[in-house]
């Protein structure tokens, strides 16, 4: 009986921390997040198919692409933010454990950094000053294989997590993760 009431005591001290750590992503998401620190991966859309970071009141998106990384802006709601005077670089770690840096480059409404022939790319922490704002964010374990799960024949929706066994032929919520099925494009 002590230790019960023990636990219940920590639970209720820890409740206003976990609670600070929450925030919202407007009404496109309309759920919290929980997440402590700038650049961790939590539950994000990707608009681009990448991989997005917290980076203060903005998000970063990296999709890599055969020889080049692009870095996507995207503003608290997830939507693309024009790279308009932006400026930055990306420190890159390969597999083989040399690093280097990159100049990111505007292109369109995203800003571009080129890979070295041959590069496989374990980490990059890309920096940037945007509207005023340093912003950074880290990638990692990028040379992971990334075996996406097969969709269902006639499944028109999926897990935008790309959870396994989340394809359906209606809407719905993942069976893993919880989130709202996307339609399929």
């Amino acid at each position: 009986m002590k230790f019960s009431s023990l636990l219940l005591a920590a639970a209720l001290l820890a409740a206003p921390f976990s609670l600070a750590a929450q925030h919202q992503h407007g009404a496109k998401s309309g759920a919290a997040h929980g997440h402590q620190a700038a650049g961790e991966n939590h539950a994000h859309n990707s608009p681009h198919g990448g991989i997005v970071r917290t980076a203060g009141a903005y998000h970063l998106e990296l999709v890599q692409q055969a020889g080049a990384l692009h870095i996507y802006l995207l503003d608290a709601k997830e939507a693309t933010v024009a790279p308009t005077g932006t400026a930055g670089t990306v420190m890159l770690l390969t597999s083989t454990g040399k690093s280097s840096t990159a100049t990111l480059t505007p292109s369109g409404d995203h800003l571009v950094a080129t890979l070295p022939a041959g590069t496989t790319l374990r980490t990059a922490i890309v920096s940037v000053k945007a509207k005023g704002q340093s912003l950074s964010a880290r990638f990692e374990k990028l040379d992971a294989s990334k075996v996406k799960p097969a969709k269902a024949v006639g499944a028109a929706y999926n897990c935008s997590m790309q959870c396994e066994g989340s394809a359906s032929d209606k809407p719905g919520s993942c069976p893993k993760c919880g989130m709202a099925l996307v339609k399929n494009t």
